[in-house]
């Protein structure tokens, strides 16, 4: 791994010499693999996970795996029922449920792919709102696929501009901030982040998260919570600007408890309580988070109805379950009501398919059923857990999987990819 000499001259003034040796050997060594259970899917103490090594200690229904499976090929995957996330990044869930015990509006702004709206719908208490936001297009798209296979329907997935928000009005309780950066704690698993790294693009990526910050600030209610976090290491994004977030706007920082077994590092410059997770000191990759309440006195009003409607603007890409398409005579169901926990699925004949016909389903292939199973729309399942649609005209089956997300790899292990077991 060819770490940039700035990277290496600054990190080390800042950690000192003994974490920043940590650090380094840490960069070295292989990633962990971890997965989190999609509670909203499927009970999950009537969930094994297969290959587990320990779970993760911040996150609720959360574990690291020995070796990373070919998670492509594992149907349970695209039905939603689990996600791949870095564990770091699920320290989230530890934060809400020490600090949200009440059903409440949040946004998710910088939320694409979709591991920490995910993570944070699983924390919330039941009946809260949660927007999650990408402004990059293309991005939008790959986070409005996984909310839906995750299938709450109070998650609404938007496509804007931080400045959008602004103009909207709305109001949250809680906002996470998790801001594009300069990208430092991604160096072990993405060699493209080590290339695009420099001490300007530092600069202008600190610059950016205050802006960021300050366009949405008006949308946290006052005494509300931001959750600032980046992936990175140096104090300019993290320290020095939660630090800016609490003197120019106006906010307290809080302190989460947590437990040293955990090994998260502190501030690196100051008193404040924020968490560092460091690869070689904690089993993860790089993360900063720091949280902080918005000066103001807080008064709870939260009703879920304020949230639905027009959303004052908001370009909407996922909103619950999506209308059916009409063509000609027929009514084409959408993925949505497939994988959404409020559809009625009984509406539809279930096929249930093995696993090679499940993988050639998200292939978008052509598929044939059974004889005896019936004509016209059927939901197809895997396991009994509904994966999408298609309609069979006996001998073979039109396929109305998303074209979008359809798998594309091409090569088939010699066994099935199993990652849990539903027990």
């Amino acid at each position: 791994m060819n770490i940039p000499e700035d990277f290496k001259i600054y990190t080390k003034k800042l950690m000192g010499e003994d974490l920043f040796n940590i650090l380094m050997d840490g960069l070295q060594s292989d990633t962990p693999v971890s997965i989190r259970l999609n509670p909203w899917k499927y009970d999950t103490s009537h969930i094994q996970v297969v290959d587990s090594q320990k779970s993760v200690p911040w996150c609720k229904d959360a574990w690291y795996l020995r070796d990373r499976p070919n998670f492509t090929f594992d149907p349970l995957l695209h039905a939603g029922l689990y996600y791949v996330q870095e564990a770091s990044s699920m320290f989230l869930d530890h934060v809400l449920r020490q600090l949200v015990k009440k059903p409440i509006a949040m946004l998710d702004l910088c939320a694409a792919p979709g591991g920490k709206t995910t993570c944070a719908m699983s924390a919330l208490p039941e009946g809260s709102t949660l927007f999650c936001n990408e402004p990059m297009k293309t991005r939008s798209q790959i986070l409005s696929e996984n909310i839906q296979k995750y299938g709450n329907p109070d998650i609404t997935v938007t496509n804007n501009f931080p400045r959008d928000y602004k103009k909207s009005k709305l109001q949250f309780d809680v906002i996470l901030t998790d801001v594009p950066c300069s990208g430092e704690g991604m160096f072990r698993k993405d060699e493209g982040a080590i290339n695009e790294w420099s001490l300007q693009n530092v600069e202008k990526c600190w610059k950016l998260q205050r802006e960021i910050v300050s366009d949405i600030w008006e949308c946290l209610k006052p005494g509300g919570i931001l959750i600032y976090s980046t992936c990175t290491f140096n104090a300019h994004e993290d320290e020095e600007n939660v630090n800016w977030i609490a003197n120019e706007l106006g906010a307290d920082f809080i302190d989460i408890p947590v437990h040293e077994e955990w090994n998260i590092t502190g501030s690196l410059i100051d008193d404040n309580p924020v968490y560092r997770f460091i690869p070689g000191k904690t089993s993860g990759e790089g993360l900063f988070m720091a949280v902080l309440r918005k000066h103001g006195d807080y008064i709870y009003h939260y009703q879920h109805k304020d949230y639905e409607g027009t959303f004052k603007g908001l370009h909407v890409l996922t909103h619950g379950i999506k209308e059916d398409t009409i063509k000609g005579k027929n009514r084409i169901p959408d993925q949505s009501k497939a994988l959404s926990i409020l559809s009625d699925k009984d509406v539809y004949a279930k096929v249930n398919v093995d696993w090679l016909q499940a993988i050639n389903y998200l292939r978008k292939e052509a598929i044939v059923l059974p004889e005896d199973a019936p004509k016209g729309i059927v939901l197809i399942t895997y396991q009994n857990i509904p994966i999408g649609f298609a309609k069979n005209i006996g001998n073979r089956a039109n396929n109305l999987y998303p074209q979008e997300w359809k798998i594309k790899s091409s090569h088939l292990p010699e066994v099935a990819t199993e990652v849990i077991k539903l027990i």
